[in-house]
């Protein structure tokens, strides 16, 4: 088959795609999977070979990172539930005070957006961003996009989050390093939302008007340190691990080595989370006695997790497909001596969330037409394999518009006006976009 029809079919695959998930709003799952059918027929697989690949891929996908996602989502549940997202935000903001109670906002989206979605984090928190608002008289603008914009960092940057989780699944990225340098990332990405979140503060001030009502003083909420173990820990597990594995042994090879081998493991360290999340849910709420039945918390989690795993194992199998064609033919002969690098799956990752507005479903349709690539584009070492995560991360950064729910659950919930959310939110996220990408480039250029 010639190169130009292979090209042609992953087009019309990827417009198909873009279509079904944004006019006919259909469920990605059967989105990606229509995209690797047409893209199988055009370039003339039969069906059998088609599903042969797509279920490889599925199943290659799910059985690497599934449980990891299913851990992860009923972790977050629990912190959110429990009033563990609260209490972090009020503990950093103790540090920075109401005089940078913005920064602190941002700090505390920064953390809190790990294992908690952006959406649920953000209205967990809005009632302290419009408190703050109150007590300092800053703009509200200034707040929400501070929060807002703190918790989009780490949410497309930094596992357990499902986005960056399911790409690291994909590439098959050590998990460990993608959470070490996916925060190292974050903290620029964080800052640049915060000072943009300044600045149009300034020129679009308004205060909400129900800022009366938004604090519950007397709410039970458990302490700083059971709020914080479920998120540290499986991170510090998961980075002894990763430091344990180098060729310098800094562990030895003794009973501490293997029992970071196991605790390490990202399965093994978030359900280690799981256990603590679980405690701190039950400090708050000792009457809740179907927490783990399929009705209460755990079975409502596990029905979100579901959907996600689904949909990252259809981003798996679509991968698959591609891989059935020659694409790397066609990418070594058009590219070789090309230092394109990181912009292939930056583009590809700006493209979907610009058109369908889900970072995840960008991260995912990047990472699953990178995967055929990745000796070819330079990115076959572990490290390499992080690089990569993270420029498809950097990429479903761009552009947060109307087509976005958190975009929506940002101007509801603050009281913000849709007009002042088009002129700030996609600006700011051109911004860290362009920012990740830079750092991204950086740790290319130190560590490749």
């Amino acid at each position: 088959m010639s190169p130009g029809l292979i090209v042609v079919s992953i087009v019309l695959s990827i417009a198909i795609l873009v279509y079904l998930t944004v006019k006919v709003k259909l469920h990605p799952f059967f989105a990606l999977t229509a995209a690797a059918l047409v893209f199988g027929i055009l370039t003339g697989q039969s069906i059998p070979d088609i599903i042969e690949a797509f279920s490889e891929g599925l199943g290659g996908t799910i059985s690497g990172i599934g449980v990891v996602i299913a851990i992860g989502t009923v972790m977050g549940t629990l912190l959110e539930k429990s009033g563990a997202a609260e209490t972090m935000a009020k503990s950093i903001l103790k540090i920075t005070g109401n005089k940078h109670a913005a920064l602190g906002l941002a700090a505390t989206g920064y953390f809190v957006s790990i294992p908690v979605f952006c959406d649920s984090a953000f209205v967990i928190l809005s009632p302290l961003a419009k408190r703050l608002c109150r007590d300092t008289e800053v703009s509200m603008t200034t707040m929400a996009l501070s929060l807002a914009m703190g918790l989009h960092a780490t949410h497309m940057l930094v596992p357990p989050t499902p986005g960056p989780l399911a790409v690291t699944g994909i590439i098959g990225a050590d998990l460990g390093l993608v959470i070490l340098l996916g925060m190292v990332v974050s903290i620029p990405v964080t800052l640049v939302g915060y000072y943009l979140s300044c600045y149009y503060g300034k020129k679009f001030h308004y205060l909400p008007e129900s800022i009366e009502d938004t604090a519950d003083d007397n709410k039970k909420l458990p302490g700083t340190f059971q709020a914080f173990t479920p998120i540290l820990l499986p991170i510090l597990l998961m980075f002894l691990n990763t430091v344990a594995q180098l060729d310098s042994a800094p562990f030895g090879q003794g009973m501490i080595a293997s029992i970071l081998a196991a605790t390490g493991q990202p399965a093994s360290a978030l359900l280690i989370g799981l256990i603590f999340a679980f405690f701190t849910y039950r400090s708050v709420h000792p009457e809740d006695k179907s927490i783990w039945t399929f009705d209460g918390e755990f079975g409502e989690s596990l029905k979100t997790a579901g959907q996600i795993v689904l949909i990252v194992g259809a981003g798996g199998a679509f991968a698959s497909v591609l891989k059935t064609s020659h694409l790397e033919t066609i990418v070594t002969n058009y590219f070789s001596g090309m230092a394109i690098g990181i912009l292939v799956p930056f583009t590809i990752g700006a493209i979907f969330r610009t058109a369908i507005g889900s970072g995840t479903v960008g991260m995912i349709t990047a990472a699953s037409m990178l995967l055929p690539l990745l000796d070819i584009l330079g990115f076959n070492t572990p490290i390499g394999l992080v690089i990569a995560m993270l420029a498809c991360a950097a990429g479903g950064f761009m552009v947060f518009h109307g087509n976005d729910d958190f975009f929506w659950v940002i101007t509801t919930t603050s009281e913000m006006k849709p007009d002042i959310a088009y002129r700030t939110l996609p600006i700011i996220s051109i911004a860290q976009a362009v920012t990740a990408l830079i750092l991204v480039f950086i740790l290319q250029v130190i560590l490749l």
